[in-house]
Protein backbone atom coordinates (compact mmCIF):
# COMPACT_ATOMS: atom_id res chain seq x y z
CA UNK A 1 0.00 0.00 0.00
CA UNK A 2 1.31 3.60 -0.75
CA UNK A 3 2.23 6.05 1.75
CA UNK A 4 0.65 9.14 1.89
CA UNK A 5 2.83 11.97 2.62
CA UNK A 6 2.00 15.19 4.44
CA UNK A 7 3.24 18.17 2.59
CA UNK A 8 1.60 21.19 3.98
CA UNK A 9 -0.87 22.22 6.62
CA UNK A 10 -3.87 24.83 6.34
CA UNK A 11 -5.32 26.76 9.24
CA UNK A 12 -8.39 28.61 9.26
CA UNK A 13 -8.53 32.04 10.57
CA UNK A 14 -12.63 33.22 10.07
CA UNK A 15 -14.32 34.43 6.84
CA UNK A 16 -12.30 33.28 3.85
CA UNK A 17 -8.47 34.02 5.50
CA UNK A 18 -6.44 30.88 5.67
CA UNK A 19 -3.12 30.40 6.37
CA UNK A 20 -0.60 27.84 4.73
CA UNK A 21 2.37 26.35 5.99
CA UNK A 22 4.95 24.46 4.40
CA UNK A 23 8.27 24.12 5.37
CA UNK A 24 9.48 27.52 6.17
CA UNK A 25 7.00 28.89 3.98
CA UNK A 26 3.38 30.48 5.39
CA UNK A 27 1.10 32.05 2.25
CA UNK A 28 -1.96 34.03 3.74
CA UNK A 29 -5.23 33.96 1.63
CA UNK A 30 -7.71 37.08 2.36
CA UNK A 31 -7.01 38.50 5.74
CA UNK A 32 -9.52 39.33 7.73
CA UNK A 33 -8.27 40.35 10.83
CA UNK A 34 -10.72 43.74 11.68
CA UNK A 35 -14.16 41.97 11.11
CA UNK A 36 -16.34 45.63 11.25
CA UNK A 37 -19.40 44.72 12.75
CA UNK A 38 -22.61 45.05 10.82
CA UNK A 39 -23.80 48.61 11.98
CA UNK A 40 -20.14 50.12 11.23
CA UNK A 41 -21.05 49.50 7.49
CA UNK A 42 -23.62 52.63 7.86
CA UNK A 43 -20.01 54.63 8.20
CA UNK A 44 -17.27 54.43 6.34
CA UNK A 45 -14.65 51.48 7.40
CA UNK A 46 -10.96 50.86 7.74
CA UNK A 47 -8.23 48.07 8.76
CA UNK A 48 -7.27 48.07 12.44
CA UNK A 49 -3.90 47.43 12.52
CA UNK A 50 -4.06 46.74 16.29
CA UNK A 51 -6.63 43.74 15.63
CA UNK A 52 -4.75 42.81 12.36
CA UNK A 53 -1.55 42.37 14.40
CA UNK A 54 -3.47 39.94 17.07
CA UNK A 55 -5.09 38.03 14.52
CA UNK A 56 -1.65 37.09 12.97
CA UNK A 57 -0.42 36.24 16.64
CA UNK A 58 -3.26 34.15 16.99
CA UNK A 59 -2.57 32.32 13.87
CA UNK A 60 1.36 32.08 14.81
CA UNK A 61 2.64 34.11 11.61
CA UNK A 62 5.55 35.99 11.95
CA UNK A 63 6.82 36.30 8.59
CA UNK A 64 4.77 35.49 5.08
CA UNK A 65 5.94 33.98 1.61
CA UNK A 66 2.82 36.30 -0.17
CA UNK A 67 -0.80 37.58 0.31
CA UNK A 68 -2.96 36.66 -1.98
CA UNK A 69 -6.72 37.49 -2.60
CA UNK A 70 -9.67 36.27 -4.52
CA UNK A 71 -11.19 38.80 -5.01
CA UNK A 72 -11.61 42.76 -3.28
CA UNK A 73 -14.65 42.61 -1.85
CA UNK A 74 -13.74 44.27 1.76
CA UNK A 75 -14.22 41.00 3.86
CA UNK A 76 -11.70 40.02 1.97
CA UNK A 77 -9.33 42.54 1.03
CA UNK A 78 -9.64 45.41 3.60
CA UNK A 79 -6.95 43.85 5.66
CA UNK A 80 -4.63 42.89 2.82
CA UNK A 81 -2.27 45.63 2.58
CA UNK A 82 -1.92 46.43 5.99
CA UNK A 83 -1.35 42.88 6.37
CA UNK A 84 1.40 42.77 3.78
CA UNK A 85 3.00 46.03 5.16
CA UNK A 86 2.74 44.25 9.06
CA UNK A 87 4.60 41.21 7.70
CA UNK A 88 6.99 42.74 4.72
CA UNK A 89 5.37 40.16 2.39
CA UNK A 90 4.32 40.98 -1.62
CA UNK A 91 0.76 41.41 -1.83
CA UNK A 92 -0.77 39.03 -4.93
CA UNK A 93 -4.07 39.79 -6.96
CA UNK A 94 -6.17 41.66 -9.53
CA UNK A 95 -5.64 44.86 -11.15
CA UNK A 96 -8.59 45.85 -8.18
CA UNK A 97 -6.00 45.09 -6.07
CA UNK A 98 -3.75 47.05 -7.52
CA UNK A 99 -5.95 49.88 -6.46
CA UNK A 100 -6.26 49.13 -2.79
CA UNK A 101 -2.36 49.23 -2.81
CA UNK A 102 -1.64 52.32 -4.73
CA UNK A 103 -4.86 53.75 -2.25
CA UNK A 104 -2.60 52.79 0.93
CA UNK A 105 0.56 53.49 -0.37
CA UNK A 106 2.04 49.81 -0.36
CA UNK A 107 5.79 49.96 -1.93
CA UNK A 108 5.32 49.50 -5.78
CA UNK A 109 7.53 46.36 -5.52
CA UNK A 110 5.10 44.68 -2.97
CA UNK A 111 2.57 44.03 -5.08
CA UNK A 112 1.88 41.63 -8.21
CA UNK A 113 -0.81 42.13 -10.25
CA UNK A 114 -1.57 38.10 -11.37
CA UNK A 115 -2.32 36.58 -14.74
CA UNK A 116 -4.76 34.35 -14.44
CA UNK A 117 -3.81 31.00 -15.75
CA UNK A 118 0.19 31.77 -15.29
CA UNK A 119 2.15 29.63 -12.33
CA UNK A 120 4.15 31.64 -9.89
CA UNK A 121 6.28 30.40 -7.14
CA UNK A 122 6.25 31.87 -3.15
CA UNK A 123 8.60 30.33 -1.09
CA UNK A 124 8.40 26.75 -1.45
CA UNK A 125 4.81 26.89 -2.98
CA UNK A 126 3.46 27.00 -6.53
CA UNK A 127 0.02 29.10 -6.97
CA UNK A 128 -1.96 29.37 -9.97
CA UNK A 129 -4.79 31.76 -10.18
CA UNK A 130 -7.47 30.60 -12.05
CA UNK A 131 -10.68 32.43 -13.49
CA UNK A 132 -13.63 32.03 -11.33
CA UNK A 133 -17.02 33.69 -10.86
CA UNK A 134 -18.80 35.67 -8.01
CA UNK A 135 -22.50 34.09 -6.05
CA UNK A 136 -25.33 35.89 -7.59
CA UNK A 137 -27.70 36.83 -4.56
CA UNK A 138 -30.82 37.59 -5.09
CA UNK A 139 -32.37 41.14 -4.36
CA UNK A 140 -32.16 43.14 -2.41
CA UNK A 141 -29.12 41.34 -1.20
CA UNK A 142 -27.21 41.78 -4.83
CA UNK A 143 -27.56 45.78 -4.97
CA UNK A 144 -25.24 45.28 -1.74
CA UNK A 145 -22.44 42.62 -3.29
CA UNK A 146 -21.38 44.32 -6.50
CA UNK A 147 -20.34 41.21 -8.58
CA UNK A 148 -18.46 42.15 -11.54
CA UNK A 149 -17.63 46.09 -11.23
CA UNK A 150 -13.92 46.91 -10.70
CA UNK A 151 -12.48 49.44 -8.41
CA UNK A 152 -11.44 51.90 -10.89
CA UNK A 153 -9.05 54.36 -8.74
CA UNK A 154 -7.12 53.84 -5.90
CA UNK A 155 -8.83 53.34 -2.78
CA UNK A 156 -7.80 55.02 0.48
CA UNK A 157 -9.33 54.07 3.82
CA UNK A 158 -11.33 54.98 5.64
CA UNK A 159 -13.88 54.25 2.84
CA UNK A 160 -17.36 52.97 2.35
CA UNK A 161 -17.90 49.21 2.32
CA UNK A 162 -19.44 49.04 -1.14
CA UNK A 163 -16.33 50.78 -2.89
CA UNK A 164 -14.65 47.74 -1.99
CA UNK A 165 -16.11 46.14 -5.32
CA UNK A 166 -15.65 42.36 -6.32
CA UNK A 167 -13.54 43.13 -9.73
CA UNK A 168 -12.01 39.94 -10.95
CA UNK A 169 -12.47 36.71 -9.37
CA UNK A 170 -10.21 33.94 -9.13
CA UNK A 171 -9.88 30.44 -7.75
CA UNK A 172 -6.52 30.16 -6.68
CA UNK A 173 -4.86 26.89 -6.58
CA UNK A 174 -1.65 26.32 -3.90
CA UNK A 175 0.27 23.24 -4.56
CA UNK A 176 -2.68 20.64 -4.37
CA UNK A 177 -5.21 22.97 -2.94
CA UNK A 178 -7.76 24.44 -4.91
CA UNK A 179 -9.35 27.78 -3.17
CA UNK A 180 -12.55 29.09 -3.66
CA UNK A 181 -13.51 32.44 -1.87
CA UNK A 182 -16.99 32.78 -3.34
CA UNK A 183 -19.57 29.88 -3.87
CA UNK A 184 -19.35 29.91 -7.70
CA UNK A 185 -17.56 29.02 -10.76
CA UNK A 186 -16.64 29.16 -14.27
CA UNK A 187 -17.65 26.30 -16.20
CA UNK A 188 -15.21 24.06 -17.30
CA UNK A 189 -12.23 25.55 -15.74
CA UNK A 190 -10.76 23.22 -13.40
CA UNK A 191 -11.53 19.82 -15.36
CA UNK A 192 -8.66 17.55 -15.10
CA UNK A 193 -6.43 19.66 -12.48
CA UNK A 194 -4.35 17.64 -10.17
CA UNK A 195 -6.45 18.34 -6.93
CA UNK A 196 -6.73 16.87 -3.84
CA UNK A 197 -8.73 19.09 -1.58
CA UNK A 198 -11.19 21.66 -2.86
CA UNK A 199 -11.50 24.66 -0.12
CA UNK A 200 -15.44 25.57 -0.79
CA UNK A 201 -16.51 29.23 0.46
CA UNK A 202 -20.20 28.84 1.41
CA UNK A 203 -20.93 32.60 2.08
CA UNK A 204 -24.86 32.98 0.90
CA UNK A 205 -24.88 29.57 -0.92
CA UNK A 206 -28.38 28.90 1.38
CA UNK A 207 -29.71 31.46 -0.41
CA UNK A 208 -29.34 29.31 -3.81
CA UNK A 209 -31.76 26.52 -4.95
CA UNK A 210 -30.89 22.50 -4.74
CA UNK A 211 -29.91 22.38 -8.33
CA UNK A 212 -27.18 24.96 -8.09
CA UNK A 213 -25.26 23.61 -5.16
CA UNK A 214 -25.63 20.27 -7.20
CA UNK A 215 -24.12 22.05 -10.32
CA UNK A 216 -21.71 24.16 -8.17
CA UNK A 217 -20.10 20.73 -6.68
CA UNK A 218 -19.58 18.97 -9.78
CA UNK A 219 -17.55 22.02 -11.15
CA UNK A 220 -15.55 22.71 -8.71
CA UNK A 221 -15.11 19.37 -6.83
CA UNK A 222 -15.71 16.51 -9.44
CA UNK A 223 -14.05 17.84 -11.95
CA UNK A 224 -11.39 18.73 -10.68
CA UNK A 225 -10.84 15.65 -9.01
CA UNK A 226 -10.57 16.24 -4.98
CA UNK A 227 -10.80 13.97 -2.32
CA UNK A 228 -10.93 16.24 0.65
CA UNK A 229 -13.60 19.28 0.83
CA UNK A 230 -12.94 21.39 3.48
CA UNK A 231 -15.81 24.50 3.99
CA UNK A 232 -14.71 28.10 4.87
CA UNK A 233 -16.68 31.64 4.66
CA UNK A 234 -19.54 30.13 6.65
CA UNK A 235 -18.97 32.37 10.33
CA UNK A 236 -20.56 35.42 11.16
CA UNK A 237 -17.73 38.07 10.10
CA UNK A 238 -19.31 40.94 11.60
CA UNK A 239 -18.82 39.40 15.10
CA UNK A 240 -15.30 39.43 16.72
CA UNK A 241 -13.39 36.55 16.61
CA UNK A 242 -13.04 36.76 20.95
CA UNK A 243 -16.77 35.83 20.45
CA UNK A 244 -16.32 32.76 19.03
CA UNK A 245 -17.32 31.78 15.44
CA UNK A 246 -20.97 31.70 15.05
CA UNK A 247 -22.53 30.67 11.69
CA UNK A 248 -23.88 32.79 8.96
CA UNK A 249 -26.76 32.38 6.93
CA UNK A 250 -28.19 28.68 6.18
CA UNK A 251 -25.32 27.15 7.39
CA UNK A 252 -27.21 23.83 8.46
CA UNK A 253 -29.27 23.20 5.36
CA UNK A 254 -26.33 24.01 2.92
CA UNK A 255 -24.31 21.04 4.80
CA UNK A 256 -27.53 18.76 4.88
CA UNK A 257 -27.12 19.69 1.30
CA UNK A 258 -23.43 18.86 0.68
CA UNK A 259 -22.60 15.81 2.46
CA UNK A 260 -24.94 13.32 0.38
CA UNK A 261 -23.08 14.77 -2.72
CA UNK A 262 -19.76 13.83 -0.84
CA UNK A 263 -20.74 10.73 -0.01
CA UNK A 264 -21.85 9.94 -3.69
CA UNK A 265 -19.12 10.77 -5.73
CA UNK A 266 -16.34 9.59 -2.51
CA UNK A 267 -15.30 12.73 -0.92
CA UNK A 268 -14.34 13.67 2.73
CA UNK A 269 -16.03 17.09 3.69
CA UNK A 270 -16.22 18.67 7.08
CA UNK A 271 -16.08 22.95 8.07
CA UNK A 272 -12.88 24.51 8.92
CA UNK A 273 -12.20 25.29 12.87
CA UNK A 274 -11.20 28.44 13.78
CA UNK A 275 -6.96 28.09 14.44
CA UNK A 276 -7.02 23.82 13.97
CA UNK A 277 -4.64 22.84 11.49
CA UNK A 278 -5.58 20.45 8.86
CA UNK A 279 -3.25 18.35 7.08
CA UNK A 280 -3.19 18.16 3.43
CA UNK A 281 -2.38 14.88 1.81
CA UNK A 282 -0.74 14.58 -1.44
CA UNK A 283 -0.42 10.68 -2.80
CA UNK A 284 3.41 10.30 -3.77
Amino acid sequence: MAVMEISAQLTYGGTNCMLFRKGESNLLIDPHFTRPPFLSLLDKIKPSPEKIKAGLARLGIQSLAGVLLTHTHYDHALDAVETACQTGAPLFGSPSSAQLAAGAGLAPDLFHQIQQGESLQAGDFTVRFLPSQHIQFPRPLSRLASIAAPIPQPLRPPAWFWQYRCGEVSAILVDRTLVFGSAAFLSGAYQGLEVETVVLGIGGLGFRPRSYLEKLYQETVVASGARQVLISHWDNFFRPIRAGLHSLGRVGWTMEHLRPLAERYGQTISILKYNQPVDLVVSP
